[in-house]
């Protein structure tokens, strides 16, 4: 399908363009119907509130009417109360408007602004105050969001459009780019409409981008792509979107940061845990802490928060790594496993913990230990090969320690750290005598270990 979104009009005459999945009688009545179920009326309550029959009504509904006239369409629109894009999206679907007037009509309506977020931001603020502070200044144009999966940099982007809105930086159009599943659902209904699937497309290159230039012109505008990976990721598109916007900046989050130049990557850490011997009560103080407690709080209300409780919920954190999904899924088995008990399940293995729930009955529930395993299998060998040695080393190690036991170029080791800091799969700390070191994430460190554990006996099974 080829949208024509500004420029002038082929000198020949082309035929009405629609959409595929609405175009024709059974776009229509798929449309009406659910229109009119939307509004809770019958189809007799929808004849008598517009003065077309029910025979009429039914045959749309059930496609028998080849196609409804334009004053049909406009009394039926009109009983049912639709409005704006709804409206727009009921006449397009009856042949007689074109997608280009759908897709301008919900641009100008806002359908593509950010959602409400499901949870509030946790821990994050100075990350906010950051990201949001330099889009506002406009002292950059184009960032990226960096980390392990189920870290928050979705929640993150959503307060950042947010606070970009509220303080007058202009429109904010709110792209929901990674597949259902593919991580902890930020917002309340954030898949993709006619117009976010649109405007993703030309993303992707499916469809010309300067399509997509003119429907954003020179506005001042944020689009926010939440799930910029795999084969959706194209810096280039990206840069030539912002060539052709002068007043566009972008926010995308990914798992990997963005091989272009000119694209700032800001890494998203899991959230702060308590330092290994910290006082009694200082764990509590920690963001990572302070969300766990939160879900022992929802899911068991008459449960008092002793120092026992907040002991037990320090230590699960700091086995899961303060990531918060890892910390949203391991709630899920609050009820019926105490915190204490979890942290006994943690300290043996806690990559079961990771596992949803309600595995295989809710939709979109996200395997973080599913993620965590394609973040490790996609690594370079060179990052692999430090991941590993890491892992099996199981302490802190100084850059220098680590170039010492691998015995390879300090080059190769420092790029390969950089980006495993980049993919939050190691997290840096400060030593007490001073200086930094790195270490690998518990939950990462159990996925690289099992899966060495797996290839001998792949090995032999396959000898």
């Amino acid at each position: 399908m080829t949208v024509r979104l500004g420029g002038a009009e082929p000198d020949r005459p082309q035929a009405r363009r629609t959409h595929p999945e609405a175009a024709g009688p059974t776009g229509y009545g798929r449309a009406l119907q659910l229109a009119r179920k939307r509004s809770g009326l019958t189809q007799e309550q929808l004849a008598a509130a517009s003065g077309v029959s029910v025979r009429a009504i039914r045959d749309l509904e059930l496609g028998r009417a080849s196609r409804p006239r334009r004053e049909t369409t406009r009394l039926l629109a009109e009983a049912l109360g639709l409005t704006g894009s709804h409206r727009v999206l009921l006449d397009q679907a009856s042949g007689h408007v074109s997608v280009d007037t759908t897709l301008r009509q919900m641009y100008e309506e806002d359908a593509a602004s950010p959602p409400s977020a499901m949870h509030p931001l946790v821990g994050r603020e100075r990350e906010l105050d950051v990201v949001a502070g330099a889009l506002l200044a406009g002292r950059e144009r184009i960032l990226s969001l960096v980390g392990l999966p189920g870290a928050g940099k979705s929640l993150l982007a959503l307060a950042v459009a947010h606070r970009h809105a509220a303080k007058g930086g202009g429109r904010v159009i709110w792209l929901p780019a990674r597949a259902t599943g593919g991580g902890s659902a930020p917002a309340a209904g954030h898949g993709p409409s006619l117009l976010t699937s649109w405007m993703l497309d030309r993303l992707r290159g499916d469809g010309p981008l300067d399509e997509l230039a003119g429907l954003i012109g020179d506005r001042r505008t944020l689009l926010v792509v939440d799930g910029y990976d795999g084969p959706v990721a194209d810096g280039g598109r990206l840069l030539h979107l912002l060539a052709r916007c002068t007043n566009l900046q972008v926010l995308v989050t990914m798992r990997t940061p963005l091989p272009v130049l000119g694209v700032r990557a800001v890494p998203l850490a899991p959230l702060p845990l308590a330092g290994t011997g910290a006082e009694p009560g200082q764990g509590a103080a920690s963001p990572a802490v302070r969300l766990m407690l939160a879900h022992v709080a929802y899911t068991r209300p008459a449960m008092q928060q002793t120092a026992a409780v907040t002991e037990a919920v320090t230590g699960l954190c700091r086995l899961l790594d303060g990531i918060p999904l890892a910390l949203h899924l391991a709630a899920g088995w609050l009820p019926m496993y105490s915190p204490e008990q979890l942290l006994d399940k943690a300290r043996d293995n806690p990559l079961p913990l990771l596992e949803p729930v309600f595995a295989g009955e809710s939709e979109g529930e996200a395997d973080l230990g599913a993620l965590i395993r394609g973040a490790v299998g996609g690594l370079r060998p060179a990052q692999s090969g430090v991941l590993t040695a890491l892992a099996l080393r199981r302490q802190p190690s100084a850059t220098e320690e680590v170039q010492r036991f691998l015995g390879r170029p300090p080059q190769e080791v420092v790029r390969a750290l950089h980006g495993l800091l980049l993919r939050g799969l190691i997290r840096e700390e400060r030593l007490p005598g001073g200086g930094t070191a790195v270490s690998v994430l518990n939950l990462v460190r159990h996925t690289v270990l099992a899966a060495r554990e797996r290839a001998p006996r792949a090995a032999v099974a396959h000898v």
